[in-house]
């Protein structure tokens, strides 16, 4: 799990080191780091870190421990790794029940439908949503299009 962090340091020798020992100490691994040290704002140096963490459990760890050395967090937030796929559904779609699918950070950022056929509907699904919930979403389309007796073409995804 990638959380991006950004710590405000004192502008003095070995407080780099001293806030990245609790990562360490919690299992992170650091990604990437920014010290911005010609840039210090009333005495603090701001530090950005990607730091990717076995567990929340660990990144809120490192969290308490940098409050108990008395280390500032302007910002910390989880990344997370989202995915665009496309989806392709022809015959007799009921865009209201594909629109109101309940899959968590779904998102869908592109929809176009045709109708080559009174009867039949030619819709185009761009959707955006984290990576972990991609096979929630493939399961949902497919559940539909059987609902629905529609031919569902989706992408192949690892």
């Amino acid at each position: 799990m990638k959380f991006n962090m950004t710590l405000a340091l004192a502008d003095k020798p070995g407080q780099l080191l001293r806030a990245l020992e609790p990562i360490a100490k919690n299992g992170g691994n650091i990604v990437s780091i920014i010290h911005e040290r010609d840039r210090p704002v009333e005495g603090y140096v701001p530090v950005s870190l990607v730091v990717d963490f076995p567990s929340h459990q660990s990144f809120r760890n490192t969290i308490n421990d940098f409050r108990s050395l008395g280390i500032m967090i302007i910002r910390s937030e989880e990344l997370v790794e989202k995915v665009r796929l496309t989806f392709i559904l022809i015959g007799g779609v009921d865009l209201k029940k594909i629109v109101e699918s309940k899959v968590e950070g779904a998102k869908i950022i592109g929809l176009e439908a045709s109708t080559p056929r009174l009867e039949e509907v030619t819709v185009k699904l761009d959707v955006e949503i984290p990576a972990e919930n991609v096979d929630e979403l493939m399961e949902e389309l497919k559940g539909l299009a059987r609902e629905q007796n529609v031919i569902l073409i989706s992408p192949i995804y690892p």
